[in-house]
Order: structure tokens, then C-alpha cells, then sequence
């Protein structure tokens, strides 16, 4: 394995492997997915929505936008073509959807952007605006059409999703007797920046960040799952994925013939899709717990001259009682290695169906898979 300078770190901001909530991280990035958001009405009587909470990190003052990506296999890059269908904070640099309060956002400031989806993207996309995923820029505040594109400049990004529900607490005043209050549930996801990204290409004899694992899946009758994926590559690039299943003890769930269960997930470019009850609904396995779950990638094709494969997952563990969600992050299978980086190199040609890892050539350079659109 190559052993070079690490040219992330020098940056300070770059790990390439994710961990989980409640342990410090890298999340500190020019470019981040929410990769998952929602302004819809789910199962047993949820209402989910979605806030997002930017901060700026840097040291200047810094401008931000977003774009939603609806989900659906087909893919979202004819609302990545230009600015008509993101939002951003200036109303003359040719967005379809404006909030002052993303431009000139102060060194340590925060905006919070509450039901955004709801807010934002609700006439643009209709039914398709139920669940998605955002995508969010930070760049130096005035730059976006300046001469050399804009400077781009770190943020931080985290969105709650939450179901309002109806409760009934004690009531003070009258012993045995109880209030009804609204009230709600809620899960925080973290903006996954573009460095912790599943990579097609970053592979070699000693790690292979091409797939993600998620631990902890559960369905029965007091729990549900919920598996999202979402391509996060670049604007010509589609992905298909195959979807694995293991028990506790490391085997893996199989059919009646003892092959292992999978399920390929074709995703076009910038696509979106979350399957509901990934377990029951698509695995036939009921009333299952401690279930680990791998994502990784099967193949990829692009008509871009330079593919950038990559995607993330997330699950979602939701208890059927109380519609109270719980965040499950993805891993890599591999420790962090402060000494190793991924160094440049061709990888495989844009029209290969076959992933870019055959040891032959140099890994590749891990590099933002896009920028903002033109006007």
C-alpha cells in the first residue's frame, strides 16, 4: 500500500470513516448529504418533518444552498442542472427558492431551516416531496459567480427528523386525570460529508471502503426498519448496489435453497430510495433482531469522462408504539488509519461496468463528487 503524505489532513477536516453519534467526528466539510429527509405521513400514524441546523466553521463569513433529491430508482440530476430548483440566499444569483438567511452567515453562526422540505420544495415536486435527501454547499459569502466559481468553505450540517404525536401527562390539578398535549418524537442525522462516502474505487489489498455496514436492525412487533441508500456520485452517474443480510452469529439469513439473501438496488444518477420495513417487506424475515445489514456497491456505469462513484446509507429504527426513531449510522469495515490516504490514479474507464479495484492501478484520488450547478 502507498504511503503518502496525508493531503486531507493537511486540510484538517478529512476522515475517511464514520462513526458513531455520540463519539466526536469530522463532520466539518465544504459539502454534505442529509440523506434523509421527510415532510410526509408514514405508518401507524406518523407525520414526519424535517429541520436542518447549518453552521459556519470557518473563518470567514460564508453563503449556503441546498438541494433536494426526492426518491425514486430514476434519479434526480434533471433537478441538479441549474439553480431553478435549489435553494440559496441570494436573490440575484438565479435561485428557484431564496432565505436571506443562508447568505453572510457569520464565523461560528448557526441557521436553522424548520420543515424544510414543507418550507421550500412542496409546489416544485408535489407527492414526490415526501422523502429525499438534501444536499448542501458551504461557500465564502460572494463568490458563487465570481470569476474562478466560488471558494468554497466548511460548514457543519445536521437535521432533526421528528413525527408529531398526541400524548396524555398527569393532570395536576385533578388526581386520576390526564391532559392531552401535542408533542414529538424524533431522530437527529447528521450531514454525512462527501469524504465519509462509500467509494467504488477506494480499494486495495489492505482496506476497501466500497461498502458500508449497519448493526442493530430489528422487525417484530415492537420494533420496524427502515434502510435508505442514496447515490451520492456525480451528476451522470448510476449505481447498483446489492443489499445483504446477517444473523447474529455472522451467517448469513438464506433462501429455501441455502443461498444467502440479497437484494439488488439500482439507483440512477443522484437517486434517492428508502425501503420501508426492509426486513419483512423484502426479505420475508419476521420477528428478527440483532440483524447486520451490508451495503455495497455490485456496479456502476456513467457517461461523465470522470466518474466519481459513491453513496451512503442509513437505517432507521422505529418503535411501533410511540413512533419514537433512532438514528443507525454507517460503518466501513475498517479502522481509521492516520498514515494511509488514497493517492491519485486513473481507475477504471467511464463506460466500465466492472468496479475500478482490479490491483493493477493506483487508487484513486477521494475528491467532492459535485459542485454547485450553473444558472
Amino acid at each position: 500500500m502507498r504511503k503518502l503524505v496525508c493531503w486531507a489532513c493537511v486540510l484538517g477536516f478529512v476522515l475517511c470513516f464514520g462513526a458513531g453519534v455520540a463519539s466526536a467526528q469530522f463532520m466539518a466539510s465544504e459539502l454534505a448529504y442529509i440523506p434523509a429527509a421527510a415532510h410526509n405521513d408514514g405508518a401507524d400514524g406518523s407525520h414526519w418533518r424535517t429541520d436542518v441546523f447549518i453552521t459556519n466553521v470557518d473563518s470567514v463569513p460564508v453563503d449556503v444552498s441546498l438541494f433536494f433529491l426526492p426518491t425514486g430508482t430514476g434519479g434526480n440530476w434533471a433537478y441538479f442542472q441549474d439553480r431553478q430548483y435549489g435553494l440559496g440566499g441570494r436573490g440575484d444569483e438565479g435561485w428557484g427558492h431564496v432565505d436571506e438567511s443562508l447568505a453572510n452567515i457569520q464565523p461560528g453562526g448557526t441557521v436553522v431551516l424548520e420543515d424544510v422540505i414543507g418550507s421550500t420544495w412542496l409546489d416544485d415536486y408535489g407527492s414526490l416531496a415526501g422523502v429525499g435527501a438534501i444536499v448542501v454547499f458551504g461557500y465564502e459569502a460572494g463568490t458563487l459567480d465570481a470569476d474562478g466559481g466560488p471558494t468554497y468553505r466548511n460548514i457543519v450540517v445536521m437535521s432533526r427528523t421528528y413525527s408529531a404525536e398526541t400524548i396524555w401527562i398527569p393532570d395536576t390539578s385533578h388526581e386520576g386525570q390526564f391532559i392531552q398535549e401535542d408533542a414529538t418524537y424524533g431522530q437527529l442525522m447528521p450531514g454525512i460529508p462527501w469524504y465519509n462516502l462509500a467509494d467504488a474505487s477506494a480499494v486495495d489489498d489492505q482496506h476497501d471502503l466500497s461498502y458500508l455496514i449497519l448493526p442493530g436492525a430489528r422487525d417484530d412487533g415492537t420494533f420496524r426498519y427502515n434502510l435508505g441508500l442514496l447515490n451520492a456520485s456525480d451528476a451522470q452517474t448510476s449505481i447498483q448496489l446489492k443489499v445483504e443480510v446477517f444473523k447474529a452469529s455472522g451467517e448469513p439469513y438464506t433462501d429455501d435453497t441455502g443461498a444467502p439473501l440479497a437484494k439488488i438496488a439500482t439507483l440512477g444518477p443522484l437517486a434517492h430510495l428508502q425501503f420501508n420495513r426492509i426486513l419483512s417487506a423484502n426479505f420475508n424475515l419476521s420477528d428478527v433482531r440483532d440483524v447486520l445489514i451490508k451495503v455495497s456497491f455490485l456496479n456502476w456505469t456513467s457517461t461523465s469522462t470522470n466518474p466519481v462513484p459513491m453513496f451512503t446509507a442509513y437505517g432507521t429504527l422505529i418503535d411501533n408504539r410511540t413512533n419514537d426513531a433512532t438514528t443507525i449510522l454507517p460503518s466501513f469495515g475498517f479502522p481509521y488509519d492516520v498514515n494511509c490516504v488514497w493517492g491519485s490514479g486513473t481507475g477504471a474507464t467511464a463506460t466500465s461496468l466492472s468496479l475500478p479495484h482490479t490491483g493493477t492501478e493506483a487508487p484513486r484520488l477521494r475528491r467532492r463528487p459535485v459542485n454547485i450547478p450553473p444558472r
